[in-house]
C-alpha cells in the first residue's frame, strides 16, 4: 500500500534577504508585472514516480496545478 500522505515544507524568505533585495535594487522584487503570453512555467520532476514516493511533492501539486491553471488562462505557457 502506498503512503498517500501530503506535506507541505514550511520555507519563508528570511526578512534580511528582502531587506538585501530592497537596498540593491530599490523593490522586494526583480519585475513588478509581467505579459502573460511572453511567460512560460516550467515545471521540473513533478513525474509520477517522483511524486509517488515523496508526500512533500504531493503537497505542492495543488499550488502548481493552481499556477498552471491561471497562467494558462491568461495566454502563458506551461511546460
Amino acid at each position: 500500500m502506498h503512503n498517500t500522505e501530503s506535506l507541505v515544507h514550511a520555507w519563508r524568505i528570511d526578512d534580511r534577504e528582502y531587506r538585501r533585495q530592497e537596498e540593491r535594487r530599490g523593490r522586494r522584487f526583480a519585475y513588478t508585472s509581467f505579459e502573460p503570453t511572453r511567460t512560460a512555467l516550467v515545471v521540473v520532476d513533478m513525474v509520477p514516480f517522483f511524486v509517488d514516493a515523496n508526500p512533500y511533492a504531493r503537497g505542492i501539486v495543488p499550488n502548481i496545478q493552481h499556477l498552471a491553471d491561471r497562467l494558462r488562462a491568461a495566454g502563458g505557457t506551461v511546460a
